[in-house]
């Protein structure tokens, strides 16, 4: 071969070389991905789903649109011995699709460098996202859904009780006690979770455990007497609206049991501070100045309650003075309620359970506590108030009245001492005395007195 055709031959070589490193080339960035973008590589499908060209926001959405109404739609029937009691779409769990995890696969993919993944982009071949979605439940819909359920299908469990039947001549009758029994909402939550995220709708057959009751007639195995009892003046006949709210109150409060343990709130369950309580507007003190309100007496029963349970010597958890001195009980001995805030709570610490009866009779107030009385034989009490500062109100204050004839003076408000006071309970066994107990510390403000002037 001449010279000149050897190097005609390797110019050839070499410009062959050349083209094709460059188609190589070229066919290499065909297959790179598009750069720094947010955008999914073309002929991405996630669960058929073209989601090519989008951003992750817009292929959520799009699988969304798609498979979302699909999910909500289905169904948990739930059945108790084989019959329906209820069923709720998956909707009303707040099941949501959640594709997060599938859409940044494919994002990964389309930005990813590899001769694989050139090759798939170079020949437009499809890449299928197939992993399962995740389902989210929202944990306040699933157990709100469980106490429908419970209240739709439970039984509560009756403790054995003790009342006084009024028709029996007042005398204390003891009722058995009966097993309830509740839906098991634990299992029932999990298997509702389970069958969410499955992705499938079903029936799940519910758990029922029985629920025993606490207190059993075993418990009220005694001779209740009188462990202590208390009487105000009520005066009214029961015909005015105070006496009417004192009768409502004791209503509420009687027949009451306090088990072993228990704290009963007076204030709970007399109920003045509810709205359509039935209790009437009478007079009540505020700051010590007497107004109408709502439930105006209620605040006597709580008194004489109070007076009963410290006779009984049962444990004062929560009690609150009056702010100025009532008339139906000495300083020290009252109590108050107000609002769900003020309230009067006792508990029973003793081992048995104690009956509250109570009554508006004959203009007088009487509540007695029940029980088994487990104090050693010759035990008294007497209680004794202390006087620790007195403070006197400021003057009487003067107003003008006009339809008071001129030159006329009436006392429309008068004037209380401020007394700081303090409560003691001396214990006697077979009279001496073996113990002395503060009680209570209790400040009532001074009240200012009005005056009306004539100007008429």
């Amino acid at each position: 071969m001449s010279t000149i055709l050897r190097k005609n031959y390797k110019i050839i070589v070499v410009a062959v070389v050349i083209v094709l490193l460059g188609i190589l080339i070229a066919l290499w960035r065909i297959g790179d991905p598009p750069g720094e973008t947010d955008r999914i590589y073309t002929h991405v499908y996630i669960h058929g789903v073209a989601v090519g060209g989008m951003s992750g926001e817009e292929a959520e959405a799009a699988l969304m649109e798609r498979f979302q109404s699909g999910l909500a739609a289905r169904k948990v029937i739930y059945t108790m011995n084989g019959a329906v009691v209820a069923e709720f779409e998956f909707s009303e769990f707040g099941a949501r699709f959640d594709f997060t995890t599938l859409v940044e696969t494919a994002l990964e993919y389309s930005h990813l460098r590899g001769l694989p993944r050139r090759l798939r982009r170079i020949f437009n071949r499809t890449y299928e996202i197939n992993d399962p979605p995740v389902i989210a439940v929202s944990a306040e819909r699933l157990e709100d859904i469980m106490k429908k359920l419970s209240q739709t299908v439970d039984v509560p469990m009756q403790n054995a009780a003790f009342y006084e039947d009024a028709s029996a001549g007042g005398k204390i009758i003891v009722k058995p006690e009966s097993a309830g029994y509740g839906v098991n909402t634990e299992l029932a939550a999990r298997a509702t979770q389970s069958l969410i995220t499955g992705m499938s709708d079903g029936t799940i057959e519910l758990e029922i455990k029985t629920v025993a009751p606490l207190f059993t007639t075993a418990d009220f195995n005694f001779s209740p007497t009188i462990l202590g009892a208390f009487e105000t003046v009520a005066g009214g006949g029961g015909y005015e609206p105070r006496s009417r709210n004192i009768s409502r109150a004791a209503g509420k409060i009687h027949n009451s049991i306090i088990f072993p343990g228990e704290v009963f709130s007076a204030g709970e369950k007399i109920a003045a501070y509810l709205p359509n309580s039935g209790y009437e507007s009478a007079t009540v003190l505020v700051r010590g100045e007497p107004v109408e309100d709502v439930g105006g007496g209620v605040c006597q029963v709580v008194t004489t309650l109070y007076n009963a349970a410290l006779r009984a010597e049962l444990e004062i958890v929560q009690r609150h003075n009056h702010s100025a001195r009532v008339s139906y009980v000495d300083l020290g001995f009252d109590a108050t309620v107000a609002g769900n805030y003020y309230d009067l709570k006792i508990k029973n610490s003793t081992p048995h359970p104690i009956l509250i009866t109570s009554r508006l009779e004959n203009g007088s107030l009487y509540v007695r506590l029940h029980g088994y009385e487990t104090r050693e034989p010759g035990r008294s009490l007497r209680f004794e108030v202390r006087q620790v500062e007195l403070t006197p109100p400021e003057p009487y204050r003067e107003i003008v009245d006009p339809t008071i004839p001129r030159g006329e003076r009436y006392v429309t408000l008068e004037s209380q001492m401020g007394y700081h006071v303090e409560l003691y309970k001396h214990v006697y066994i077979n009279g001496r005395e073996v113990a002395q107990i503060k009680i209570n510390t209790s400040i009532y403000k001074p009240l200012q007195g009005v005056i009306a002037i004539g100007a008429g």
